[in-house]
């Protein structure tokens, strides 16, 4: 008699994430994505590159324990008989249903993986894109404010030589207006001098005049006083 498989799905679970496990643990594993069949009379296929027990071990479900008592061997035959066909062949449909299901399942989760990856590397590379366009920013920012802090010290280099030399032109024109002023003031004060002593020299002449006019007029009344005088006395002694 052939028994038909009974395990059950969640068992059938536990065998294949057991298996996968010890082919993650080999360096030699290699898993063939699956992609599930587009029709009824296509099946995927599992291909792993194990050694031959291993690879039995990983897709052959372990027979299942039948605690049922024993029963006679005509009902057994008999119910075998008209059981066997369609039992084992629902029973392989399941078997077959159930690891295309599971199959699935790994591949929708490596796809979804894949995907993932796939995300994790776009947003890789939209951050590693907006970093260098930052530092790019960055960059132009920094050479935008050295050139205006050179430019803010050139201005203030061209200021203060102006200032310095508005400072000197005024220094120069207040000197100027100081010279002249003092060049006038001592010509003023020479042509005051002058002045003051040209009529000093005049008073004086005037004085000499004055004085000389004074002694001859004393001389002048001198001599007519003698001269009436003697006139008088000539008279006094014609008269005698």
């Amino acid at each position: 008699m052939i028994a038909a498989p009974t395990a059950s799905w969640s068992h059938i679970l536990t065998q294949v994430a057991e298996s996968l496990d010890r082919i993650s643990e080999k360096p030699s594993a290699e898993i063939l994505r699956l992609k599930p069949g587009t029709g009824p009379g296509e099946m995927p296929a599992l291909r792993l590159s194990l050694d031959t027990e291993d690879a039995q071990a990983a897709v052959r479900p372990e027979p299942a324990v039948n605690d049922a008592e024993p029963v006679p061997a005509s009902l057994a035959a008999a119910t075998e008989a008209s059981r066997q066909a369609p039992t084992f062949s629902e029973a392989q449909t399941d078997a077959v249903s159930d690891w295309m299901t599971t199959l699935d399942i790994i591949n929708g989760m490596v796809g979804l993986a894949d995907e993932q990856k796939k995300r994790l590397r776009e947003q890789s590379a939209s951050h590693e894109v907006l970093i260098e366009t930052l530092q790019r920013e960055l960059k132009e920012t920094q050479q935008r404010l050295q050139l205006s802090e050179m430019r803010a010290h050139e201005i203030q280099t061209r200021a203060d030589i102006r200032l310095q030399r508005v400072q000197a032109d005024a220094d120069a024109q207040v000197e100027e207006i100081r010279a002249e002023a003092e060049a006038r003031v001592r010509t003023l004060q020479a042509e005051a001098e002058a002045w003051v002593r040209a009529a000093e020299e005049q008073v004086r002449v005037a004085d000499l005049r004055a004085y000389t006019a004074e002694k001859w007029l004393s001389r002048i009344d001198a001599a007519a006083k003698t001269l009436l005088l003697g006139g008088h006395m000539g008279q006094i002694q014609a008269e005698g």
